[in-house]
């Protein structure tokens, strides 16, 4: 039997260094339980960070270790999600029975640290300098093919208004000054639906082609 759950599933990960790490337990149908390693995959783990505020899933897929293993019942047997829902309960759950499921092959997800934006140097809340906060550092963005959607994407994140279009800014793009330290992004290309600019394409963390005197900045409405 497959179905969407009614109400809200909470989640968390238990035994881990932060509550961004561990074994994953849900509460379904009144009782805490774990899930069957072999029924969830990354786009559910994605699905399960977001709810948790952490950043991307890591170690996919992942087992409990057999200290933790047993700790509580499986209670599913496989979460189906396509990776955009908000929460859990908007994918499919498939209850699962305990002795289908040996309780050395229950699932652990491993989530990035919450990830983290900002605007710097400019003259208010929202504007300035773009940074990001990746395992706990902030780093800048390089402005290689930024665009007014990605800005908008930012914009949407940090709570501020709409994003300035770009063609209405001097030169095409607004610069804050150069910043310090690593530069985490390059190449970010947002379609526009995403909730996040770490959901947006771009080259891997830390990987770019730039200098400080690229990084990019955003001006948006205050909101």
């Amino acid at each position: 039997m497959h179905l969407l759950s009614p109400a809200a599933v909470p989640a968390r990960l238990q035994g881990g260094r932060s509550h961004c790490a561990g074994c994953l337990e849900l509460l379904f149908a009144g009782t805490w339980g774990s899930v069957c390693a072999e029924g969830w995959d990354l786009a559910a783990s994605r699905v399960l960070c977001r709810q948790l505020g952490c950043g991307r899933p890591r170690h996919i897929p992942a087992l409990c270790g057999p200290k933790a293993a047993g700790a509580s019942p499986v209670v599913l047997q496989q979460v189906q999600c396509t990776g955009q829902e908000l929460a859990l309960e908007h994918c499919i759950l498939q209850p699962g029975d305990p002795s289908s499921c040996s309780m050395d092959r229950v699932a652990a997800v491993e989530c990035e640290e919450r990830f983290q934006l900002r605007l710097v140097d400019g003259p208010r809340r929202c504007a300035g300098r773009l940074e990001v906060n990746r395992a706990g550092r902030w780093g800048t963005v390089c402005d290689d093919g930024w665009s007014g959607t990605n800005a908008a994407v930012v914009c949407q994140e940090l709570g501020c208004g709409a994003a300035e279009a770009v063609g209405d800014l001097p030169q095409g793009r607004p610069h804050f000054g150069p910043g310090a330290g690593r530069i985490w992004l390059d190449d970010v290309r947002c379609q526009g639906q995403e909730g996040s600019l770490q959901d947006c394409a771009h080259r891997a963390w830390g990987r770019h082609d730039c200098t400080h005197r690229e990084d990019v900045g955003v001006v948006c409405q205050d909101a």
